[in-house]
């Protein structure tokens, strides 16, 4: 089969079409015919963090498509199934938290920029019949993110408001559609008036842009008063407007840092009017098949900016990084 490999690290990687042997399936393992699989930043995180594995290795978390063989023991799955599947690997029983084998498909173990890949037959989970091929693979890591993030950490009540910064990226555009779909009011932040424009066609009452300095107080007149929770990937100088919108006793729900691994806040913004912040990334096996559960009867479908061929991965790549992009980046496979 051909993949897509990286073969040494750097920013810009190395990374080559290569012919590889077909994976084989163990005890409990399904190997599935890829028809797409999307792009994540995680996938930018990994070849731009020096010896985080070892080389070569096949990127991409996300994907669906069609079992071509079943490892022994393994049950509840046929070939010919059409599915989809969680890129978590290893979280265990506890929801808090993973556990200590917690791991991303996509590095160390080989992902989904290839014809085929082989997954634990646990993580597997029917398409929705409502998703297209290149929808189902958008799904799965930045979906799961952003389920976890609203419906387990912000917990939204119908008519909470809700704030997702930086609307147009991956898990955003997921953010703001669930949110919508369990009744909360969402408001977001974005650089651009298009973005946001793009946001109230998903559900969004409005919003603001985070380059105009009193963004904070913007977003507290839009939403009628200050926000019950927010949803934020930034991280950076961005979370003291965040606080600044958040209402005492709110919830801030961090679940990555796309500004850098340092952050900066008034202490007394936090204890000393009773907020919360919740770290969070991916979500437990139990999540995933609530999202998938979810999506199968929802209104809203994953939001694609764009699809490519297989062969084109590195345009792709390009894509991804463009700060005009919204939603996911897909590539379509043969």
């Amino acid at each position: 089969m051909r993949a897509w490999q990286l073969l040494e690290f750097g920013d810009p990687p190395r990374i080559e079409l290569r012919d590889v042997p077909d994976p084989e399936p163990t005890a409990g393992e399904v190997v599935i015919d890829l028809r797409a699989a999307a792009l994540n930043r995680r996938d930018a995180w990994v070849w731009s963090f020096r010896d985080y594995c070892p080389l070569p290795v096949t990127l991409g978390s996300d994907g669906a498509g069609v079992v071509s063989a079943i490892g022994p023991a393994t049950k509840g799955i046929s070939i010919g199934d059409e599915v989809m599947f969680d890129p978590t690997l290893g979280w265990g029983d506890r929801e808090e938290r993973p556990a200590g084998t917690f791991d991303i498909l996509g590095a160390p173990r080989d992902g989904t920029f290839a014809e085929r890949v082989v997954v634990p037959a646990a993580n597997v989970v029917p398409k929705p019949s409502r998703l297209s091929w290149v929808e189902a693979a958008a799904l799965n890591l930045a979906g799961l993110t952003a389920w976890r993030a609203v419906a387990t950490c912000a917990e939204p009540k119908v008519g909470s408001s809700l704030l997702v910064t930086g609307a147009g990226g991956g898990v955003a555009t997921f953010a703001i559609q669930i949110a919508v779909a369990l009744g909360a009011r969402v408001v977001v932040s974005s650089s651009t008036r298009a973005k946001i424009n793009r946001a109230i066609g998903l559900g969004a009452l409005g919003g603001v842009s985070y380059l105009d300095a009193d963004w904070p107080m913007l977003l507290r007149q839009l939403a009628g008063g200050a926000v019950d929770a927010a949803i934020d990937g930034y991280g950076g100088s961005a979370w003291e407007g965040v606080l600044a919108a958040l209402r005492p006793g709110g919830r801030l729900i961090c679940y990555g840092d796309t500004s850098g691994p340092s952050t900066t806040l008034t202490t007394a913004e936090v204890y000393w009017r009773w907020r919360r912040i919740i770290g969070t990334s991916m979500g437990s096996p139990r999540e995933y098949r609530a999202l998938v559960a979810h999506v199968a009867h929802a209104d809203w479908r994953p939001v694609i900016d764009s699809v490519f061929p297989f062969e084109s991965l590195p345009a792709a790549v390009i894509r991804m990084s463009e700060r005009e992009r919204f939603g996911k980046v897909v590539l379509r496979i043969p």
